[in-house]
Formats: C-alpha cells, structure tokens, sequence
C-alpha cells in the first residue's frame, strides 16, 4: 500500500471517530478532544493563491491551560504552472489555552514534515503559529476557529489556514 493510501486510511479512521458514541462524559469530564475542520488556506508556495486545508486534530489535555495536540492536515493548491499540488502534513503543536468557561482561547506553535502526494519526493519540515478559539457547544460537542500560519521547508514557503469546524469529547 503506497503512503497516499495509507494516510486517507488513518485520516478516514481518525474521523469516523468522531461519530463514535461517547459515554459518561458529563462524570469524567474532558481532557482527549478530536476535532475536524477545515477552510481557505492563502499561500505562497509555487505560485501565490488561495488553496484548501482539512485537518484533524486530536487534543490532549495533560493539565489545566496545556494543550498537546498532533494533527494531519490535507492541503491543495493550484502551482504557479497550473498544476494541482496535493500535500499530507503531520504535525505537533503545543498550545497554551486560556479557560473562560465555556469558551478557551489559545496560542501555540510546533513542527512537523510535509509530503507532496502525487510525488516520490523526500518529507520536508513544517514549522507553525496558531492562533484560536475553542467553545464548548454541551458536554460531547465543541466548535473550533483558528489560524495557523505554516512555514513549509522553512522558510521558502508559508500557508495560512483559517480552519473552522467540530469537536467531539472523547474521554
């Protein structure tokens, strides 16, 4: 099975969880999140534009204010020679968030690799800054906006997603 197989395997997987029953979540309350979302994402990468980004993101809560949080992010865009580039990032973020209730913003930042799917080529780094907003809608469901602004083998290019979408309490 080639890499681009075997990644939308584990991005198909890693969302049908979030449609996954969840039991006793208002007794434990939540520190495991998977989030699915998705939006524009400017960049300037071989060529300049408006591209798509998808993304899920699974949130660990070890501690109060600290979020771990490893994500796949799938991201086209049109190439400067009207080429459709499609790219599968795997990232690590660590994100500092602040507890207003029911609403949680926060700031964070890691790395990750690339990898361009139609090609053969080598990972390359990703390094990345994000910005959002986390609001808790009950006890299982969440509603998520943020901004990650993404060096791609850094630093000749960047991306910036602007990424909306859910959140499922997993545990």
């Amino acid at each position: 099975m080639d890499f681009t197989r075997v990644m939308l395997l584990r991005l198909a997987v890693v969302g049908a969880g979030l449609l996954a029953p969840v039991t006793a979540l208002g007794q434990t309350g939540s520190r495991l999140t998977l989030s699915g979302l998705a939006g524009p994402s400017p960049y300037d990468l071989s060529g300049t534009g408006t591209g798509f980004a998808a993304a899920l993101e699974f949130n660990w809560r070890p501690t109060p204010g600290l979020v771990i949080e490893p994500g796949l992010t799938y991201f086209t865009y049109q190439s400067q020679f009207s080429e459709r580039i499609h790219y599968l990032m795997n990232e690590l973020s660590v994100q500092g968030e602040l507890p207003l209730g029911r609403v949680r913003p926060f700031l964070g930042g890691g790395a990750g690799f690339a990898r361009m799917l139609e090609e053969n080529e080598d990972a390359v780094a990703t390094l990345h800054a994000v910005a959002g907003l986390r609001v808790d809608l009950d006890r299982a469901w969440g509603a998520r906006a943020e901004l990650r602004v993404r060096a791609v083998r850094p630093w000749t290019g960047n991306t910036a997603d602007i990424l909306v979408g859910l959140s499922r309490m997993l545990q």
